[in-house]
């Protein structure tokens, strides 16, 4: 029978990896535990540790080395892809007080038209910002900067 894991638990696993990151537990450069490792570190199944470590993958926050394993990345280092671009710069509104509290985020559509993408790409920017914690959604009404986030 294959194990179960509480639904959002890689939002959790995100936190935390995404804390060692930032935190200099994992210096960049650093190679990253295993997906294996990690199942046995949070007691969760393989999919689980994937979907953490894709959302991660997807910040920027570590990069990928087919055959490797996965490595920290530079947090000051240049956005490779439209998205982690996209992410990146929604982020830095929201860190530097462009975007507060409460404000509701550009559609989909408009970061599509705005920065030349498909609304796939500014969609997983957009999600990208939601695994971080800084934004919610609110379906059918688009997304908004988190209340709680910390300045």
């Amino acid at each position: 029978m294959t194990r179960r894991t509480a639904w959002g638990t890689y939002v959790y696993i995100t936190r935390v990896l995404r804390h060692r990151l930032t935190d200099g537990t994992y210096a960049p450069g650093a190679r990253i535990p295993s997906e294996a490792a990690l199942c046995i570190e949070f007691g969760v199944v393989r999919s689980t540790v994937r979907r953490a470590l894709s959302a991660l993958q997807a910040e920027g926050l570590i990069t990928v080395r087919a055959g490797v394993g996965r490595f920290a990345h530079a947090p000051d280092a240049q956005p490779r892809t439209r998205t982690e671009h996209i992410a990146a710069n929604l982020r830095h509104q929201i860190e530097t007080g462009s975007f507060r509290a409460g404000d509701a985020l550009p559609s989909e559509k408009q970061l599509a038209r705005r920065h030349g993408v498909s609304r796939s790409t500014a969609r997983a920017a957009l999600i990208t910002l939601e695994t971080a914690g800084l934004v919610t959604c609110v379906h059918g009404k688009g997304r908004y900067v988190r209340q709680d986030v910390p300045r």
